[in-house]
């Protein structure tokens, strides 16, 4: 028995079985070694403190509720704020309804010849723009040969760098 309760295969009678046996003080020579594990088994099988579980279960409970009532809390704080953001919209929406957009012109002509003028002015600051870009080209005229010659120069750096590779591979 004592076999099958170290291969953990003895059920709970023989496990209680055996701990009233190296408990009753008649254990044989060759069994005292195992006495203090046994004796030591009875010694936690006694309950000290009989309403341990019921305590547990309160903290449980009282922990779960502080829980429910904290985010009960955060989430009133975030559908007040959120219903604070509807009442500015819609105030907001009510207000730039009431206010209506007015024709400026209620002649057609006169529109279409404000707004002629109105472009003919941003056209004319467009290309004073684009006249002061023209340098520009000339700049990047000039610098053309310039990329000529840097186009064989990186071609040269790049075969350099290749001897250097395969003089590292040898």
């Amino acid at each position: 028995m004592l076999q099958k309760y170290f291969e953990a295969e003895s059920t709970l009678d023989e496990e209680n079985d055996l701990i009233n046996y190296f408990n009753s003080g008649e254990v044989e020579e060759e069994l005292k070694p195992f006495v203090p594990i046994f004796s030591g088994l009875k010694d936690l099988a006694v309950n000290e403190d009989e309403g341990l579980g019921e305590d547990l279960m309160n903290y449980i409970l009282e922990s779960e509720h502080k829980e429910k009532v904290r985010y009960r809390w955060m989430w009133q704080m975030v559908t007040a704020v959120a219903a604070a953001v509807i009442l500015v919209m819609l105030g907001v929406n009510f207000y730039s309804n009431q206010s209506q957009w007015e024709d400026t012109f209620t002649d057609p002509k006169q529109a279409y010849a404000e707004a002629s003028k109105t472009l003919e002015f941003v056209a004319g600051k467009y290309n004073k723009g684009l006249a002061m870009l023209k340098p520009l080209g000339k700049v990047e005229a000039a610098a053309t040969p310039f990329y000529s010659g840097m186009a064989a120069w990186n071609k040269g750096i790049g075969k350099l760098e290749n001897i250097n590779k395969n003089l590292k591979k040898q």
